[in-house]
């Protein structure tokens, strides 16, 4: 029998009601949800990658489930889906800190939120910290090119636009002028992703915070949506780089919401989904990198295409490893991938690493969230080339961020070490 669709929706001061809670890849009992739930998922969830998938049993009812996107999901007439990671018992937040190399901060509320009650509270608390970081500085203000009426005149006269809108006897003047303002395109996604942030999260204290800080920006700043595709035109300097990090979060918040009617306030259906893959590369790829950089000439280049491989004469296959180490001329070392996968790895994994190997001669390495050495091995390519089976360190509920940064290098180094030795 299909689950009713009659939940409870999010409310805005409290938080949301969560009433289905999945790990990564578990999926839901049959549901009978509405047609706007469908429109919902397919044209806007799903609407450039699989992020909840839908199927449906013999009656027509849907069955969702969640992928490697973790978050929350509130559809519209329901159900209010929470994905959670798989890797359990995980620090979120140091988690999330050391992939995104936010490190400045002081996070107050380790007790509460630092084992991540939710992922997105974790990220919250995350976002709140550097925030506060940034708020402690200061606002950083811009120019601003404004082109309006004045009283007065004040910077250049737009003649044409003085002509056309003032006339023979004008009243005001045609002006175009720099203006000095906290309303940036920065300031302003700061204030959007604050925004969408304080409407997910339940903890008390971290939903003050974050209410106080939105508040403080919007006495200043602009509250509109924001794509993220535009903060990639936004270009850091000496004046604002203490904006980096906190903008780093940013460009990550605004990838991952779905949210109708935001700016009503209304928010019949939302969408807060985090790729998990994505957050793992970025953690393996800041190790690795910094494993190396201990070695003079190395560098590591992250999914760079280093080759096609012709399959059938036709058709080509672009080679594209997570991990590539060349030394000062330019020669490839080391390739290696990031896996965000538990259990026995499949055989996908060895085919796509061997086929790197053999386009570039070296050894390679695959890496995997830690599994108290369960997948931890060694083999050799055909008699030849090295392949490390390595787990990248997940940090417990009780460990410090200090302490699970020296864990992460210890291992890290081990392994590369040792394969750039044998190449």
């Amino acid at each position: 029998m299909a689950q009713s669709a009659s939940f409870p929706l999010l409310d805005a001061e409290d938080g949301e009601s969560v009433d289905i809670t999945l790990r990564e890849y578990e999926e839901t009992d049959p549901l009978d949800l509405s047609d706007s739930a469908h429109r919902m998922l397919q044209t806007e969830v799903n609407s450039d990658g699989e992020r909840l998938r839908v199927s449906f049993d013999q009656d027509g009812n849907a069955v969702l489930q969640a992928t490697q996107h973790v978050g929350i999901v509130s559809l519209p007439d329901g159900p209010t889906i929470q994905i959670r990671p798989k890797a359990g018992r995980t620090n979120l937040l140091h988690f999330l800190r050391y992939a995104h190399g936010v490190e400045s901060v002081t996070i107050e509320r380790e007790t509460s939120i630092s084992a991540g009650r939710t992922f997105i509270e974790a990220l919250a608390a995350l976002y709140e910290a550097e925030l506060e970081n940034v708020i402690r500085q200061g606002l950083h203000r811009d120019y601003r090119r404004v082109e309006d009426s004045e009283k007065h005149l004040r910077g250049r006269l737009n003649v044409q636009k003085q002509i056309q809108k003032q006339g023979v006897a004008p009243t005001q003047f045609e002006c175009s002028y720099e203006e000095l303002t906290y309303d940036t395109l920065p300031n302003r996604s700061v204030l959007f992703a604050t925004s969408v942030l304080t409407r997910f999260v339940r903890d008390r204290t971290l939903k003050q915070s974050l209410l106080k800080h939105r508040h403080l920006l919007r006495q200043r700043v602009t509250l509109t949506p924001i794509q993220p595709a535009t903060l990639e035109r936004v270009e850091l300097t000496r004046l604002n780089e203490y904006y980096a990090d906190l903008l780093r979060l940013t460009k990550l918040v605004l990838r991952s919401i779905y949210v109708r009617e935001f700016m009503t306030g209304k928010q019949n259906s939302f969408a807060l989904l985090i790729d998990m893959n994505q957050i793992f590369e970025r953690a393996v790829d800041r190790a690795v990198s910094e494993a190396v950089e201990e070695r003079e000439g190395l560098r590591v280049a992250s999914q760079v295409t280093t080759r096609n491989l012709v399959t059938d004469g036709k058709h080509t296959v672009s080679i594209r490893p997570d991990i590539l180490i060349r030394d000062s001329d330019e020669q490839i070392l080391l390739v290696g991938d990031a896996k965000w996968k538990l259990g026995r790895p499949p055989n996908s994994d060895f085919y796509q690493m061997v086929s790197y190997q053999f386009a570039h001669d070296v050894p390679g390495i695959l890496i995997y969230p830690e599994q108290r050495g369960e997948v931890e091995t060694e083999y050799s390519v055909v008699d030849e080339y090295p392949l490390t089976l390595a787990e990248f360190p997940v940090p417990t509920t009780a460990e410090g961020f200090s302490k699970y940064i020296d864990r992460v290098h210890g291992r890290i180094n081990e392994q590369i070490c040792s394969l750039l030795e044998s190449s």
